[in-house]
């Protein structure tokens, strides 16, 4: 039974480590979302003071 015991251990601790990478995946991508939604904006704005520009040089 210590093979098995051995076993179910280590299966324990894979499934443990599968929540663990899927709690950290979720965190990555929340972040990368972030990220995203942060590098849109910041266009948007980048992308309308270029439209001033553009109408103050003409």
């Amino acid at each position: 039974m210590d093979m098995v015991d051995r076993l179910e251990s280590r299966f324990e601790a894979l499934v443990q480590k599968i929540q663990e990478l899927k709690e950290e995946n979720r965190r990555l991508t929340e972040t990368l979302e972030q990220e995203r939604s942060t590098k849109g904006d910041a266009t948007q704005r980048i992308e309308a003071l270029l439209a001033r520009i553009e109408g103050e040089l003409e």
